[in-house]
């Protein structure tokens, strides 16, 4: 088992917030889960003639919706580098615990890291989109507006032109305001992906690499087990699911 570092402390105080952050804007919706660490299992097979191994260490952090967080810790104890793909973590919803032939129910694969980071950028580049053609468009109609206020025959021409720049003026800041708010929670969005989550790693002899993995899972699971391959490691992970909120 790997020390636990100061990085994974600060991961994990993230993830608590961003855990408390999101009860305390919705209504906790049953069932809330916690995973309870059973048996660790080690399996090496060997690729051509290079011997790559790899340790691991696994913690279950917490439940957000419709994932489990875990954090996962690799160290190389290889002589060549390795590489550490995230998307390979699954979990498997096992049967029959004390069969040693067990059976897998279902397999969930961990979310990508860069796959993630690739939505938010294009949510992004559309929200760049639509609020500058908004921008244009309210410039346009408020050009037309004013023209048409002046050559207006009606009283008051000029109190109504300056009312219509001033409603303008005034969308345009509330929309400003809507646009900064959606861009900052997609900034955030982003780094907690790119520096909390365990992202693909090229790992030199001795090093460490370490961040949250984000598994779906299975409601009506009881045993599960967290597969974290890494070259010539294979380490499951058996955990028992009880549900807390009964």
């Amino acid at each position: 088992m790997l020390s636990i570092k100061l990085n994974k402390l600060a991961i994990l105080l993230t993830a608590t917030v961003l855990l408390f952050g999101c009860s305390a804007h919705h209504k906790i919706t049953p069932p809330i889960f916690t995973a309870q660490l059973l048996k660790t299992q080690t399996d090496y097979y060997s690729e051509g003639d290079a011997e790559q191994y790899a340790a691991t260490y696994i913690e279950f952090v917490g439940q957000e919706e419709d994932l489990f967080l875990f954090y996962v810790e690799v160290e190389s104890i290889s002589e060549d580098p390795i590489t550490v793909y995230p998307a390979e973590i699954y979990l498997e919803v096992v049967e029959g615990i004390g069969n040693p032939n067990r059976i897998y129910k279902k397999r969930y694969f961990a979310l990508d890291p860069e796959r993630e980071i690739a939505a938010i950028n294009r949510m992004m580049e559309e929200e760049d989109a639509r609020y500058n053609g908004l921008v244009a468009m309210n410039l346009i109609l408020a050009v037309f507006s004013f023209a048409a206020d002046l050559t207006s025959e009606t009283e008051n021409t000029e109190e109504t032109a300056t009312t219509d720049v001033a409603n303008t003026a005034m969308n345009q800041v509330n929309e400003e305001i809507i646009h900064t708010d959606l861009v900052n929670d997609l900034e955030e969005k982003k780094d907690f992906w790119k520096n909390e989550v365990l992202n693909e790693s090229i790992l030199n002899p001795g090093d460490t690499v370490g961040g949250l993995v984000c598994l779906p899972f299975s409601d009506n699971a009881v045993i599960f087990q967290v597969i974290i391959p890494v070259f010539a490691l294979r380490e499951s992970n058996l955990f028992r699911q009880v549900q807390i909120n009964k």
